[in-house]
């Protein structure tokens, strides 16, 4: 059995990459934005999902395995492919090469958002000893105040229009490269509805944020202590 090349070793990586943008993280960012917009239903559906999410078994391990390290992984690998890459978009001003411009740009503000978003929330929580029932009240007191702040509504706001751009447009861009999407009206087609998808998301993301803001309510833990 042959060792494979630098260059097959590089495909490959570049493949993990573009595949774990959309599973396990774009799964997760989807799953993530509609949980969080149950606060737009009401402060107890939210309050239970993060229960529910909290009182997971072996939550720690699922979150190394399935979030933190693919995460990990596909940003350095996104850091890695802005470094190798060229755009022609000073030469060629087609949307293609603006999409592509973007897609690093949101990649780079999505990662430090995310740093500081885990490090506000999940890191806090971590610090704090908040675990099972008693997450959720911290969490949500977390951003009750985080949303009374215009600079909190402005980093949230980036945040989340970065990294659902980053999501859909990448999405387009998997089924591309996987050979999903064969021809022009394929891939027009698909820039339409995965264009339509971000913009869902987006509406998720800002009208959570935006509840948050006009309804801050604190909440008790539903099951003491």
């Amino acid at each position: 059995m042959t060792r494979p090349s630098k260059d097959e070793i590089h495909y490959l990586l570049l493949k993990l990459h573009s595949l774990t943008g959309i599973v396990p993280i774009g799964a997760f960012l989807v799953i993530h934005l509609s949980i969080n917009s149950l606060r737009t239903v009401g402060v107890l559906p939210y309050q239970l999902s993060i229960d529910v999410l909290n009182n997971l078994p072996f939550l720690l391990f699922i979150e190394i395995g399935f979030i933190y390290i693919p995460l990990l992984f596909h940003s350095l690998m996104g850091f890695y492919v802005v470094h190798i890459g060229q755009t022609n978009l000073l030469r060629y001003r087609h949307q293609r090469n603006w999409l592509y411009t973007m897609q690093r740009l949101t990649g780079a503000i999505t990662f430090v958002f995310l740093i500081y978003h885990m490090g506000t929330t999940v890191g806090a929580k971590l610090w704090e000893g908040k675990h099972h029932f008693e997450a959720a009240p911290f969490l949500m007191d977390i951003l009750n105040g985080e949303f009374q702040t215009w600079q909190g509504i402005v980093i949230y706001t980036i945040g989340i229009v970065s990294a659902t751009f980053h999501f859909s447009n990448g999405l387009w861009g998997f089924c591309v490269s996987w050979g999903i999407l064969i021809g022009k009206n394929a891939q027009r087609n698909g820039a339409i509805v995965f264009a339509a998808m971000g913009l869902g998301l987006t509406f998720l993301g800002l009208a959570t944020v935006l509840e948050f803001n006009m309804n801050p309510i604190p909440v008790e833990a539903t099951v003491a202590g």
